[in-house]
């Protein structure tokens, strides 16, 4: 099953579950619950904290971190786990196409904020982590917790600067034309 954030990044082939970590996680888990999905693929756009990446450029990601500034500075912890990876105990298909496009891989670390700092882009960049996109740590949870293999197909849509919203509007239509390309070429079903 393709899934997207909806609310403006909707795709045709894919059931949008929700911006953000929570809303995400609960239509995600509802749907699950309900028609349990042998897969999920997560499609949509993600900043980057590496400049030196290309706007467009697409990543396939299987592991997601949940960090925010103020643990990155030293001012909070938190007792929970703070980075997913995807099951892979399970043999699917869909997800062995997806691990055979050849794209790049990233760690996409999600949030219920967009990065507009430099700096902070950059210490995300130190840990390992390329890509920003506020669901994926949401569906990577849900997918671990109903044993369901999962991947992201991401298209960058900007960088994590003071411009982000900004470029993510401007670059908005071609973001959605290369993940819809992806889909059709591949010639996944839902």
């Amino acid at each position: 099953m393709f899934v997207c954030a909806g609310n403006g990044e909707s795709f045709d082939f894919a059931i949008s579950i929700g911006v953000g970590i929570v809303e995400s996680s609960i239509t995600l888990t509802q749907i699950c619950q309900n028609q349990k999905p042998e897969f999920l693929v997560f499609v949509g756009s993600a900043g980057s904290y590496d400049k030196n990446i290309k706007i467009l450029d697409l990543f396939i990601s299987d592991s997601a971190t949940q960090i925010e500034i103020s643990h990155l500075e030293n001012k909070s912890y938190t007792p929970l786990k703070n980075q997913i990876n995807s099951i892979d105990s399970v043999s699917c298909e869909t997800i062995d196409k997806i691990d055979s496009l050849g794209l790049p891989r990233a760690i996409v670390n999600s949030s219920n904020y967009i990065s507009t700092d430099f700096f902070y882009a950059q210490k995300m960049q130190e840990k390992g982590i390329l890509l920003e996109n506020m669901e994926f740590f949401a569906v990577l949870s849900v997918a671990k917790r109903f044993q369901i293999p999962a991947r992201g197909i991401f298209c960058v849509s900007n960088y994590c600067n003071a411009f982000a919203h900004q470029d993510f509007l401007k670059n908005q239509r071609e973001v959605f034309q290369k993940i819809e390309t992806i889909f059709l070429s591949c010639s996944y079903q839902n």
